[in-house]
């Protein structure tokens, strides 16, 4: 494997290792080098939503349903953002994805829209009880 910081070839003793040493994976952890942004897209990992980071610009693409960053590309842009809030003009958000259960695409450029999986209430409530009947009783 290639270091993703010094760019030295070593050989991983995990599946998950991206650092050669501790100080490459130190000076990742200060300097934001974990963010995933920088990291071409694998091929066999579709992509689950792609977004532009608030702060740097830069366009994220997500790949892993356990990754819920939906406005920043890494941690250290999200402080970096609340902390200068102010004086920040924020970008404007665009997210796609693809629903889950009609498997309609939906585009996102709301900054308070948090939809992440589902394009409406109607497809989430049916997705996970298709059976039973969801309908406001009548007083």
């Amino acid at each position: 494997m290639i270091c993703v910081i010094c760019g030295k070839k070593f050989e991983a003793c995990r599946s998950t290792q991206k650092y050669c040493s501790a100080a490459c994976r130190r000076y990742a952890n200060r300097h934001g080098g974990n963010d995933h942004a920088e990291f071409p897209v694998p091929v066999e990992k579709p992509v689950i939503r792609e977004f532009r980071c608030l702060k740097c610009g830069k366009i994220v693409y997500v790949t892993e349903l356990e990754d819920c960053r939906l406005k920043f590309c890494s941690q250290r842009c999200e402080k970096a953002y609340w902390k200068h809030s102010k004086r920040v003009c924020p970008l404007t958000v665009y997210r796609e994805f693809c629903c889950r259960k009609c498997g309609k695409p939906v585009v996102v450029t709301d900054p308070k829209d948090r939809r992440t999986v589902f394009c409406s209430q109607y497809c989430r409530t049916h997705c996970f009880d298709p059976q039973k009947k969801y309908s406001r009783k009548k007083v």
